[in-house]
């Protein structure tokens, strides 16, 4: 499906479904991947973000979750979020007919949220506030009933057995034998850890908390985006998806990972305490989140240009870590204390 079409149909349903001015609005993409994203600027208005999901996205009632948890995050002032905009009807979710597509694809707007993406890790304050952001996300999760909250479950049954990298014979083709060995090995190992803690531990997390969905707002403190893979799951999988994010780039640099691990933390506890063994069970949340990235490239690589460009050496890359974890070498990221 050419993105020119997709755009099409989205500056129509703009018009139709939320009455902004969808032909005169400037649209830049942002993401063409599972959804096509782009921020969409009408004349005279502010920016909005359009999300419409073109390849198996979650289904609407999953979605219509994910903009309720957005909306009382909002209200909460605690951490910036993009909040929600609904149809002139009052609905979250608006089908939309994609030529070629058995089922409707979906399209959802939210207000755009300014700042910066990739917030300078190394800039003083800056890795702390991201700890407290993350925090008051979990906060939030832990003190906020939301009953009707119906999202994927990113536990060690989900991501390891059903993922797409172990489950699928295609995951497992581009893992290729040695690396489909070394993950079934992984999940072997890490399985019983994360059966680990109590209800205190696990509750609405953002599911995909890397450097990239975090921003640096322009009067200070840090915002997150894209909850399109918010579900269930163990505080700890989002603290270990911003560490092990930042790792990638700061390994390099002796200390840098560390000193930014310290001030995140640092960060997180002046908001919450940590949930509880997270200096033992951090390791294999770090192990279950490149779970998590294996399992998204597998399935994304044989339709997606973009993903297929560099998605083999993310692939190589965690396969060779995986290998020597299982080995005896720390995985990346790992912190001998917390």
């Amino acid at each position: 499906m050419q993105l020119e079409q997709l755009e099409a149909l989205t500056r129509a349903a703009l018009a139709e479904q939320y009455g902004l001015d969808g032909t005169a609005a400037r649209m830049d993409v942002q993401q063409y991947e599972d959804n096509a994203v782009w921020r969409v600027t009408p004349p005279g208005s502010g920016s909005f973000v359009a999300r419409l999901s073109v390849r198996d996205g979650r289904p609407a009632h999953q979605q219509r979750s994910e903009m309720r948890w957005l909306e009382r995050l909002a209200a909460s002032r605690t951490v910036a979020v993009p909040e929600p905009v609904t149809t002139t009807n009052g609905n979250y979710v608006v089908p939309v007919e994609v030529p070629g597509h058995d089922e409707p694809s979906t399209l959802a707007v939210l207000h755009w949220l300014p700042g910066t993406a990739e917030p300078p890790y190394r800039r003083p304050g800056v890795a702390e506030e991201m700890g407290s952001a993350t925090a008051h996300l979990h906060q939030n999760a832990a003190t906020v009933a939301l009953p009707e909250f119906d999202r994927p479950v990113w536990d060690a049954e989900t991501i390891l057995l059903k993922g797409h990298a172990l489950a699928d014979p295609t995951g497992r083709s581009q893992l290729g034998s040695e690396g489909t060995t070394a993950l079934r090995k992984v999940a072997e190992l890490i399985t019983p850890a994360l059966h680990e803690g109590g209800p205190d531990d696990r509750g609405r997390i953002h599911g995909d908390l890397h450097r990239e969905n975090m921003i640096a707002l322009p009067s200070g403190g840090i915002g997150i985006i894209d909850f399109d893979d918010c579900g269930t799951g163990h505080f700890l999988l989002d603290i270990a998806t911003v560490l092990s994010s930042i790792h990638r780039i700061a390994q390099k640099e002796p200390g840098a990972y560390e000193d930014f691990a310290r001030a995140f933390l640092a960060g997180y506890i002046k908001v919450r305490p940590l949930p509880a063994d997270s200096s033992r069970l951090l390791e294999p949340y770090l192990l279950l989140r490149d779970a998590f990235i294996l399992n998204f490239v597998t399935t994304a690589a044989p339709v997606n240009a973009s993903v297929a460009s560099w998605g083999p050496g993310r692939i190589a890359g965690i396969v060779a870590n995986m290998q020597a974890y299982v080995e005896g070498s720390p995985y990346p990221g790992s912190l001998t204390s917390m």
